[in-house]
């Protein structure tokens, strides 16, 4: 094998694995960006449901209720919102039915997002008279990360491959720069 190939395969090897390694940190940065929007989106939702469900559960007004989670609901891309009250009894409950994200199963098996779920106290003055949950549905963020992965895999290995000509073409013309006997003497 000459030197000029030889030279090549090392660089092309170093610079297609630095692009997996950048897509790899990428995906992972991602990743915890979009949980940490989660976990603030279901904390938010799961907060201004309590606020707002202080008076109507004082006043004991089930429809009001009813129409409070549905508003919330709404709002938000849940999978699951509940209320419970001190002995762990659910009052009321929505839940949705979430379609499968449609990404490879290999991605949502690799990525594998933890369940996002946010609490909040529901009280009335002084008194805690239960909790209001919200779990979240993660369908959409999967897509994101897939659209996301596609689009900086495509990007880097297009950067990768420009890379490695451009290199092939610099150590040739150095090559035979080099090869080139002498004319001046």
């Amino acid at each position: 094998m000459s030197v000029y190939r030889q030279l090549i395969g090392v660089i092309s090897t170093v610079i297609l694995l630095l692009a997996s390694l950048w897509i790899t940190i990428s995906i992972h940065t991602d990743k915890s960006t979009i949980i940490k929007q989660l976990q603030i989106q279901a904390q938010s939702g799961a907060t201004s449901l309590a606020i707002s469900m202080t008076e109507v559960i004082k006043q004991n007004d089930r429809s009001r209720l009813g129409a409070l989670f549905n508003a919330v609901s709404d709002l938000g891309y849940y999978q699951q919102i509940y209320f419970i009250d001190n002995n762990d009894n659910r009052l009321i409950e929505r839940s949705f039915s979430i379609d499968k994200p449609e990404v490879p199963s290999l991605f949502i098996e690799t990525i594998d997002l933890p369940p996002i779920e946010a609490r909040a106290a529901v009280s009335a003055g002084w008194t805690r008279i239960g909790d209001v949950v919200v779990i979240m549905s993660l369908r959409d963020s999967y897509e994101q990360l897939w659209q996301s992965t596609l689009r900086k895999t495509l990007w880097s290995f297009a950067m990768a491959i420009v890379g490695i000509l451009l290199t092939s073409l610099i150590i040739r013309l150095r090559l035979k720069a080099v090869q080139r006997p002498n004319s001046r003497h």
